[in-house]
C-alpha cells in the first residue's frame, strides 16, 4: 500500500508535466526584423543621454594606450602624405594613397592620427596649430633595417622633409631626413615618445595627444633662436633650440653651429618662435 508521501510524489510529478512547455516555434523574418528595429531604437534613445565627453572613452584610452605599447616594443614610426603647397582635397588624396602604399609595402594597416605644429604669422606673429593627416606605422613581422628603408622610400615618394622611426624598443625616436636639403642632418634624435603631453610638434589620436622628448625641451626647458650663418660663400637662414633660459653667447652659439656647418660664421641670432618650415638644430646635452 502506498503511504502519503509516495501519493503527493505522484500528484507533483503530473503537475510537471502538465507545465513542460514545447520547443518554441521559429522566429518569421518580420517579427525578428521588427526586435532588431526596436533595439536600435531603443539604443539611439539611451545613448542621447550620455554625455560627449564620456562617449568612446575607453575606445580614447585604448588607441593611446596600445600605440604606446608600440612604441615600446620598437618598430613604429609616423609618416604624413600631406603638402603645405597642396589643396585640402589633394591632401585627402594623398592620404588615401598612401594608405594604400603603406599596404603595398607588406606591413600592416596604419593607424591613421592628425599632425599638428606650431607655425608664426609672418605679419601678425599670432601662433596657430597647423593640423595635417598622418600615419603611425608598425613593422609587424617586417625586419627592422627593412622596416626603415620602407618608410623612408614612402617619405621620399610624397615628398616629404622627414619621417619619424623607431626600431628599438623601449629607446627614442629618429627624425630621419627624407629630401635633400630639408634638414642639416640625416639622423637627429627626438627622444621617447610621451603620451598626454603636447609641444611645438605633437600627435593627436582619438582625442588623446602626444609627443616626442625633443618638442617639450623646446617648449619647457629652453629657447629658440633665429640665426643666419655665412658657411661657403652662403647665407643659410636656420635656428637652434639652446637648453637654458639664459641668452648665449655669440662664440657659444658659433660653437654649436660648427659641429654641423664647420667653419661657418654667425652673422646673426634672436630669440623667435620655432619656424617648422626651417631646419632645426639641438645644442649641446640637456643638464
Amino acid at each position: 500500500m502506498k503511504s502519503f508521501a509516495d501519493f503527493k510524489k505522484s500528484v507533483a510529478s503530473i503537475g510537471k508535466k502538465k507545465e513542460e512547455k514545447k520547443p518554441q516555434k521559429a522566429m518569421d523574418a518580420g517579427a525578428k526584423g521588427r526586435r532588431i528595429l526596436q533595439r536600435r531604437e531603443y539604443a539611439a534613445k539611451v545613448s542621447s543621454f550620455i554625455p560627449d565627453d564620456l562617449k568612446d572613452h575607453k575606445v580614447y584610452e585604448s588607441s593611446l594606450t596600445r600605440l604606446k605599447s608600440k612604441s615600446d616594443k620598437g618598430g613604429m614610426a609616423l609618416l604624413s602624405g600631406s603638402r603645405a603647397d597642396k589643396s585640402a582635397k589633394e591632401n585627402k588624396a594623398r592620404a588615401k594613397q598612401l594608405d594604400k602604399d603603406i599596404r603595398g609595402k607588406g606591413l600592416p594597416g596604419a593607424t591613421k592620427v592628425t599632425g599638428r605644429y606650431d607655425e608664426k604669422d609672418k605679419k601678425t606673429g599670432e601662433v596657430t596649430k597647423v593640423k595635417e593627416r598622418s600615419h603611425v606605422v608598425t613593422s609587424g613581422k617586417m625586419g627592422k633595417r627593412k622596416f626603415k628603408k620602407a618608410v623612408k622610400a614612402l617619405g621620399k615618394k610624397y615628398d616629404q622633409d622627414a619621417v619619424i622611426t623607431q626600431t628599438k624598443g623601449g629607446g627614442g625616436a629618429t627624425l630621419k631626413r627624407t629630401r635633400k636639403g630639408a634638414l642639416p642632418k640625416r639622423n637627429i634624435p627626438i627622444g621617447k615618445m610621451r603620451p598626454g603631453r603636447t609641444g611645438e610638434m605633437d600627435t593627436r589620436v582619438k582625442g588623446k595627444t602626444f609627443t616626442y622628448e625633443s618638442y617639450l625641451r623646446i617648449q619647457e626647458r629652453g629657447k629658440t633662436y633665429s640665426m643666419v650663418i655665412s658657411w661657403r660663400g652662403k647665407l643659410i637662414n636656420s635656428q637652434m633650440f639652446f637648453p637654458s633660459f639664459k641668452r648665449p653667447t655669440k662664440a657659444e652659439i658659433t660653437a654649436e653651429v660648427q659641429k654641423v656647418y664647420p667653419t661657418a660664421i654667425v652673422m646673426y641670432f634672436n630669440p623667435s618662435m620655432r619656424d617648422p618650415t626651417q631646419p632645426m638644430l639641438f645644442a649641446g646635452q640637456e643638464t
